[in-house]
């Protein structure tokens, strides 16, 4: 597809994630629900929206793909932290709904819940009430639907319905080329707040992380890397929190910063440090001029986790 995101270069494809996102974390309630129709409306020619009929209400359905027996329930407050019960008991309580009033129509085999939790991840009182569904009622898929899942789908729009849904038009790449939309801002605030206590398990033992090491002439800063691997964990929560697009925006500027610093250790003096020492110091300052201890503790996390996913670094030969 000639206009699609994947065909957008990567400064409008972050231009129009940062602004999407602007939009999901000003919208709550009604607002979250429009932006939520407008969507997937978009996404899907199929998919229906359900207005409340006096009364009535909607019967638990705010939206559905009949074809697929595919329904979605919004429900955005405010404050989501302050109304995890509520959710959930919501979540309980518009399936009933849906079993009575909707079954006959086209029988539920996918149930999404859908709530803005801002990319902070959904509840476990949430999760539990869904699996509890989706094992009562055998549906083939019963899951939150999160506001990572939102963009997701934004992100699988033409680069037209992007400039509808955003209201706004997507620049060319030479004049948003400069600004930083904090996508590596976020995940290193992330790791400055969220440090996982460390077990055996997390300890990186596998000979193909050392030999990786050694293949790049890595010498005194082998211990960073191998303590920075130990916060995988923390790293992946934050994916699982912000979704794919995220993940991918981040690998590729830090791949660009790496090829970035080879290059410029490649033409300066000897150093009395081995060559991968050097590059690995000129990407830590690449990523994080901010030279204070936290931030610099959090970069490395960052680089440890794409050294072991082999995207920073060279792989070795088999």
């Amino acid at each position: 597809m000639s206009d699609s995101y994947d065909s957008l270069t990567p400064e409008q494809q972050l231009y129009s994630r940062a602004m999407f996102r602007s939009k999901i974390y000003q919208s709550d309630g009604q607002r979250y629900q429009d932006l939520f129709v407008e969507v997937m409306t978009l996404r899907d020619v199929r998919f229906r929206p359900v207005k409340p009929q006096g009364q009535k209400g909607d019967q638990g359905n705010d939206g559905y793909i009949p074809e697929d027996g595919k329904y979605f329930q919004v429900y955005a407050p405010e404050d989501a932290k302050s109304k995890i019960a509520t959710a959930a008991k919501k979540a309980k309580d518009d399936f009933g709904k849906l079993k009575k009033h909707w079954e006959k129509d086209a029988p539920i085999t996918d149930y999404r819940f859908v709530h803005n939790d801002k990319f902070k991840g959904s509840f476990p009182d949430i999760e539990h009430e869904l699996a509890k569904i989706k094992k009562t009622h055998s549906l083939t898929v019963s899951k939150a639907f999160l506001a990572k899942d939102l963009e997701a789908e934004f992100c699988k729009l033409r680069k037209s319905e992007m400039e509808a849904v955003l209201q706004a038009v997507i620049p060319r790449a030479h004049d948003i080329a400069d600004i930083d939309f904090g996508v590596l801002t976020d995940v290193l605030q992330h790791l400055v707040e969220n440090q996982q206590p460390v077990d055996h398990e997390a300890m990186n033992s596998a000979p193909e992380f050392y030999e990786k090491i050694e293949f790049n002439d890595i010498k005194s800063t082998t211990p960073l890397l191998t303590v920075g691997s130990y916060q995988n964990a923390a790293v992946e929560q934050f994916f699982n929190q912000h979704g794919e697009f995220t993940k991918t925006d981040i690998r590729n500027r830090l791949s660009e910063s790496y090829e970035s610093s080879k290059h410029m250790v490649a033409e300066q003096d000897s150093s009395h440090l081995a060559v991968g020492d050097c590059v690995f110091f000129d990407l830590l300052h690449n990523i994080a001029p901010d030279n204070t201890r936290a931030v610099q503790d959090a970069t490395i996390v960052l680089i440890a986790y794409f050294f072991e996913k082999c995207d920073v670094f060279e792989e070795p030969l088999r």
